[in-house]
């Protein structure tokens, strides 16, 4: 985008008065990066390792010094997971892994006519004395490093890759094999709507998965600073400054996620509610509008689960205020929700308003707790309050004071935190929308520059935020959204895509975000249903808000100059399409909750490639317009303006098309009818789908055509807090003509008083519920809690 471009949409969202000061702030912005910057000097010959010197053995790994003082430090972390690190250069803040890094590992190091093979269990190195690196894994090469390029201070490293790799991951992005391509690694706003092609985005990650006939790996470099990536014969990446420090974890991607997340940390498991739907508009102006509001949902009796305050509630958007006007007795609203059943979503931005008489500038003022310029004067940027200061999050002190602030909102009972404008986000007329690179940043004590703090930015305002919550209020989980992060913002935050725009090619473009998001190991996220800036036809808006009901988050949200978004704003036919979603939604909640269990528990995202369940056939490897939520069902939304048909290529084994129940061979494409009122998804033969239907806990019983045992469970706690659980472990065997379910007990949080068992693809005959006989309703059969179901197939 120009700089004119850049106005006249400032001017658009702002006004001209303001535009005149983002004017004001990229001179401002200009003057003093050029006062602060230090002078260029000649480039230095670009160095890489030729010669091996030195290797000294350590107890799971070994040092390796080359020429140039180039030196290599190779760390087995598991059997799967190896950590390398190129020097020299400043290491990242122990910000996105932390913890215990290694399991107890064995390590043999052997010399070899290449150099050194280094070996744990079934995974082996072997550094090259040219330095180059040879991965091989059973046996098997599946990745060669050529000697990385040290240019101080920047480290450039390149691998080849095979003619049929397909590589995912890099965080938020608009497609999700991102081969052949060139990526930007920097937390950007994109100032606007953003569609199709456009980078960056909002969350960047160094991470990527090559899926390959020789074995996948995931690749994680642990380097904040500005990066760029490419794909083509070779990956290709450019890191700016720092140590080159990354981690290659081996396996098929769920494997190699599980590793990343074990050492990244796993999202924590939400309240249930949060599973639920969300209403938001940028533009909802009062406490009697937001009334009107919550009254529309009950009057056409559409599900609420939780409203979000978008900045329209604060007091001239200073953060952490209320308008007593516009929202007075703001606890008394927000009280009124609970009671409803409507759970409220405060956002917040991270400027502070420059006003001597606000107490959250005064005493950040007073405390250091903005970041500055190299002088010691905080830096100023320019977002919506006006002139702002940014808290440096980089300072544990800063990271104190700023969390103390959300017990205001948490006495008042918000339930949930909204956190935008964190790349961190500032309005410009033309340049960076952002700090300054020069400005200076605490990092723990040891000071580095904005450049290394940007893309961590966001990271570190929710860790924060997550942290103080969960110790103000320790009986209940802390439920955040946020569009900045970095690798780790799973162990904080659930993420939605931002400001899309309101077209056709958006809404397809939204599945390889949201997939892209889970390899990199976000497994929560889901965008503004019918994008954020348009105003999308009812046909368009149905599509979305379908998708996005079989997706993690499930959010309305619209910007101030649109439309009013409203399921009832597109007339009857719409409004019955949506209430029927919302019902479904509500039905597949066992599932779902479930589903973010398993998240906490490995690190699988809700929604997945289908290269998640087949990843030996490549004919899967690049579909974008399909997923699996979850490992039982496939969702294939409808992303064509007036399709009634969808075409899919299924995956080997059997799929029962959830509408019809018609059965589905997979490994071939099948079509089926996808009319407006219906968005086509499969449940996987031998699946046990877990709904609740009448307050009944149905256990959905998708019969395979032949003899096989499969495996399910579902979890079930309180939907708040950190009490008891309990796991079904649920056992389907198929033998001949009978068909045996079997349920194990583990935990001890009460299970359900009945459950109904609903048969897929045959027909019951003699049933025996722990050896007694029983008989089938209309509607399935009731049986209260059992261990062993037999049942005849007619």
């Amino acid at each position: 985008m120009n700089a004119l471009q850049q106005i006249l949409l400032g001017i658009r969202f702002m006004g001209l008065k303001s535009i005149l000061q983002t004017i004001q702030y990229s001179r401002y912005r200009d003057r003093i990066v050029k006062r602060f910057s230090p002078p260029r000097s000649l480039a230095p010959q670009a160095v890489s390792p030729r010669k091996l010197e030195n290797i000294k053995p350590f107890n799971n790994g070994a040092y390796f010094s080359f020429n140039d003082n180039i030196r290599l430090e190779v760390a087995f972390l598991s059997a799967h997971t190896v950590r390398l690190t190129w020097g020299p250069g400043q290491l990242a803040p122990k910000y996105a892994v932390g913890g215990d890094e290694t399991i107890a590992i064995q390590v043999t190091i052997d010399q070899v006519p290449q150099g050194w093979q280094l070996t744990a269990g079934g995974f082996k190195l072997v550094v090259h004395s040219s330095g180059h690196v040879d991965y091989f894994s059973g046996g098997q090469l599946i990745r060669q490093d050529t000697p990385p390029a040290y240019t101080r201070p920047a480290w450039e490293h390149e691998a080849p890759l095979s003619d049929e790799a397909v590589i995912y991951g890099l965080g938020e992005r608009t497609r999700l094999n991102l081969r052949p391509g060139s990526y930007y690694l920097w937390n950007q706003d994109p100032s606007g709507s953003y569609g199709p092609g456009d980078d960056p985005l909002y969350l960047n990650i160094p991470l990527y998965y090559c899926q390959q006939h020789s074995g996948g790996y995931l690749v994680f470099y642990e380097n904040t600073f500005e990066a760029y990536a490419s794909f083509d014969s070779t990956a290709r990446l450019h890191f700016t400054d720092g140590a080159l420090r990354f981690y290659v974890c081996k396996g098929p991607l769920p494997y190699a996620l599980e590793e990343y997340t074990r050492l990244t940390g796993r999202a924590p498991l939400p309240p249930r509610w949060s599973l639920g739907f969300h209403q938001c508009r940028w533009g909802y102006h009062s406490a009697d509008e937001v009334r009107r509001v919550l009254a529309g949902f009950a009057e056409h009796d559409l599900p609420l689960d939780a409203f979000h305050f978008d900045i329209d509630y604060m007091d001239g958007y200073r953060i952490f205020t209320v308008d007593n006007e516009r929202f007075p007795e703001f606890d008394k609203l927000i009280a009124e929700m609970k009671q409803a059943g409507v759970e409220p979503v405060v956002i917040l931005d991270p400027g502070v308003k420059v006003d001597e008489n606000y107490g959250v500038y005064s005493s950040g003022m007073r405390r250091g707790h903005f970041v500055k310029l190299p002088d010691g004067k905080p830096v100023r940027a320019l977002v919506w309050p006006g002139w702002v200061n940014f808290p440096d999050f980089t300072n544990p002190e800063t990271r104190r004071w700023w969390g103390s602030y959300y017990k205001v909102f948490l006495e008042d009972g918000v339930s949930g935190f909204w956190h935008d404008m964190n790349e961190p986000a500032a309005f410009t007329a033309w340049g960076e929308n952002t700090l300054p690179r020069i400005a200076v940043h605490n990092f723990e004590g040891r000071e580095g520059s904005h450049q290394e703090a940007h893309n961590i930015y966001g990271l570190q305002m929710n860790a924060a935020a997550f942290n103080a919550i969960r110790a103000a209020r320790p009986n209940q989980r802390p439920w955040m959204l946020t569009r900045s992060g970095w690798a780790g913002i799973q162990r904080y935050a659930w993420k939605w895509t931002g400001d899309t725009e309101s077209t056709w090619a958006a809404l397809k473009m939204t599945v390889s975000t949201v997939l892209g998001l889970g390899v990199s190991g976000v497994p929560f996220s889901g965008p503004d249903i019918g994008g954020f800036s348009g105003n999308p036809e009812a046909e368009l808006y149905i599509r979305w808000f379908q998708m996005s009901a079989l997706m993690a988050f499930f959010r309305n949200h619209t910007a101030i100059h649109t439309e009013r978004g409203e399921p009832w704003q597109y007339g009857p036919e719409a409004t019955q399409i949506c209430r029927e979603m919302l019902l479904l939604r509500k039905r597949l909640m066992p599932y779902l909750y479930t589903l973010t269990w398993e998240a906490a528990l490995n690190g699988a995202p809700v929604a997945r490639p289908l290269a998640w369940a087949v990843p030996d056939d490549p004919r899967y490897w690049q579909i974008d317009d399909a997923y699996l939520l979850g490992s039982q069902v496939l969702v294939a939304p409808v992303v064509e303006e007036g399709a009634d048909r969808r075409s899919i290529l299924l995956p080997e084994g059997g799929w029962y098309h959830y509408w019809d129940g018609s059965y589905h061979q997979g490994g071939h494409r099948v079509e089926v009818p996808a009319p407006l009122s219906q968005i086509p998804f499969f449940i996987k033969e031998g699946s046990v789908l877990p709904m609740l239907e009448d307050s009944v806990l149905s256990l959905h019983v998708f019969v395979p055509p032949a003899d096989g045992v499969s495996q399910s469970v579902v979890y079930h706690d309180q939907g708040e807090g950190y009490g008891a659980s309990r796991l079904d472990h649920l056992t389907l065997h198929r033998r001949a003509e009978r068909l045996f379910l079997q349920r194990r007990e583990e935990g001890t949080y009460p299970g359900p008083d009945q459950f109904r068992i609903v048969l897929h693809g045959a027909e019951p005959g003699a049933t025996r519920v722990d050896e007694q006989p029983a008989e089938w309703g209309d509607d399935g059969l009731m049986v209260e809690s059992f261990e062993n179901l037999k049942i005849l197939l007619q």
